[in-house]
């Protein structure tokens, strides 16, 4: 009796806790809702300033507006661009819906039982930092920590309501969408337009609407196998075969890398490059991402084919490199082969936001560079050899040999000019701009100390350092968040040849750009694409190809559009 005494006081405390949590769910959907339609019209932008500022709202704890300061959230000066008037609505409301990892919360419990939380600052060996919601800079020790949690929850309060009401909201949300970035500049590789063709390019998907991908995030056109590509899933960790004949549509398994490749939000396996010998030795390389020891590292990663090269011949993976990072932002993400037959490595500057430990600048570590490396030959103490032309080979200086150029902050995707050999990186900026570069042997591009053609941060600069300015960069009223591809060689459309396409992964337009000694001659928009363009590939006749990372691959058909 008793028993069932208890269990019935324990199924009305369950039934009357969960109805209490239902009603705190409606109360706030209510709440959500009332506050979305006062901020659909215009506010006063003069009060939501003040709003913005008043020590009641606490916005100015965790923002800047342009100051560079030291905060847990992002700067806004250019947020009005990046963002149209109802993602700023979503993003104040429901802070956590669209939380991007740069700025995701840490919650790190200690062995005595203290819960500290905050946005990972920088991480190491020896310990982690984190920005607390008041700005200060927390350091933990490892040997202090108890567990380690990376949340989706962001630092910034969800119950704005009860600070504010939705008349001050309405103006706080006016007074976002005017933080826009100001137009003009004498650069001529900064347009404040850009002019459009008269017949946009189309795009159109390569395959059936059933053979979607996963997040898909590279296409590799098969050495030796016409109509056959390889397209890497990032999230998934696996590697797909996709076959397009006239009798049908075939995709097989290739590679799964689940058991080497951790995943998540954007980790993952990242990018493959077929070695230029692929038909003969059967090799192939991966850049995707690790956790040992609780340090987040992309590595680089050779593996083989089978001997007919249907699929990978499974196995581990020999490992040439580890990048290891302080945080798990900006790990670059590409690799390819050379027209000189070196493997090319894209390394990011490690984080966090604005790059504050000059990881880009700093030639004793591999972060914010493009390496260049020889895997067909092995230096004593290393899988693979240094070219004998990288520019910090027996310097003597306390430069990595490995570094072939440096000054990037998050080189996603690059290529070649498959005539002219010119190489083309996009680097995927900080608070204003995106560029894309032309990197040659040596050359320092930049950043921290300047972001596109502008100057950023003077704590890194050193005497007499020349820096090589980007071809073209494109301010966040146009994009924010390049997505690097190739110079079209193909034969379909003639007045598109020797013209360098990208284009941008928010906005999902597509740019064609000329240019001559690395001084742009024009760019214009030529498209868009139906999902965000992360990645470009070529296939075996040198048409254009684009992944869209919601699940499909496209034709870039340029042969029906005119560039005049």
């Amino acid at each position: 009796m008793r028993k069932t005494t208890l269990i019935l006081a324990l199924s009305f405390f369950n039934l009357q806790a969960v109805s209490i949590l239902n009603a705190e769910e409606e109360e706030q959907k209510q709440i959500v809702a009332r506050y979305t339609a006062a901020a659909k019209s215009a506010g006063d932008a003069a009060k939501g300033r003040l709003v913005f500022e008043s020590e009641k709202s606490n916005c100015r704890k965790c923002h800047s507006i342009g100051k560079k300061e030291l905060k847990a959230g992002p700067d806004l000066m250019v947020i009005g661009d990046k963002f149209d008037r109802d993602q700023i609505i979503q993003s104040v409301l429901e802070p956590s819906a669209r939380i991007h990892p740069d700025h995701a919360s840490h919650a790190i419990t200690t062995v005595d039982g203290k819960v500290i939380t905050g946005v990972l600052q920088s991480q190491s060996k020896e310990s982690i930092e984190l920005i607390n919601n008041k700005g200060e800079i927390v350091r933990i020790p490892l040997q202090n920590i108890d567990e380690q949690l990376r949340s989706n929850t962001s630092l910034m309060p969800a119950d704005l309501h009860k600070v504010m009401d939705d008349s001050q909201f309405r103006d706080l949300v006016e007074y976002l969408t005017t933080l826009k970035q100001k137009d003009g500049g004498a650069y001529p590789g900064m347009p404040d337009k850009f002019k459009t063709i008269t017949k946009e390019a189309q795009v159109a998907a390569l395959h059936d609407n059933s053979l979607r991908f996963d997040h898909p995030v590279c296409i590799i056109a098969k050495p030796g196998a016409k109509d056959t590509y390889m397209i890497v899933e990032q999230k998934t960790r696996h590697i797909y075969q996709l076959t397009i004949t006239p009798q049908g549509e075939r995709k097989e398994i290739w590679a799964d890398l689940s058991h080497e490749a951790i995943t998540g939000t954007y980790e993952g396996v990242l990018c493959l490059a077929f070695h230029p010998d692929f038909l003969k030795n059967r090799k192939y390389y991966l850049n995707y991402h690790v956790r040992e020891n609780d340090i987040f590292s992309p590595v680089i990663v050779e593996r083989t084919a089978v001997e007919d090269l249907s699929k990978d011949a499974g196995g581990t993976s020999r490992r040439l490199l580890k990048i290891e990072q302080p945080t798990v932002l900006h790990w670059g993400g590409m690799l390819a082969f050379g027209p000189d037959g070196y493997l090319y490595i894209g390394a990011g500057d490690g984080g966090p936001q604005e790059d504050p430990l000059g990881n880009g600048q700093n030639l004793s570590l591999l972060l914010g560079k493009i390496l260049r490396i020889d895997v067909d030959r092995r230096d004593a103490g290393l899988p693979y050899s240094i070219p004998e032309d990288n520019p910090f080979k027996n310097t003597g200086e306390q430069a990595l040999p490995e570094i072939w150029a440096y000054g990037f902050r998050m080189p996603w995707r690059f290529s070649w000019d498959s005539k002219t050999k010119e190489m083309y990186v996009g680097d995927i900026g900080q608070n204003l701009y995106e560029e894309i570069n032309m990197p040659r042997l040596g050359e320092n591009h930049g950043w921290n100390v300047y972001e596109a053609f502008t100057p950023f941060s003077k704590q890194y600069q050193r005497d007499r350092e020349s820096f090589t300015p980007p071809v073209i960069a494109y301010r966040r009223k146009h994009g924010v968040s390049v997505t690097g591809g190739y110079v079209y060689r193909g034969s379909r459309s003639p007045s598109y040849v020797g013209k360098y396409i990208f284009a941008d992964f928010e906005t999902k337009t597509i740019w064609a750009m000329t240019q001559k000694d690395r001084k742009l001659v024009d760019v214009r928009v030529i498209g868009k694409v139906p999902e965000k363009p992360c990645s470009f590939g070529v296939d075996h006749d040198g048409e254009l190809l684009i992944v869209g990372y919601q699940g499909t691959i496209y034709r870039l058909l340029l042969d029906e559009s005119v560039y005049d």
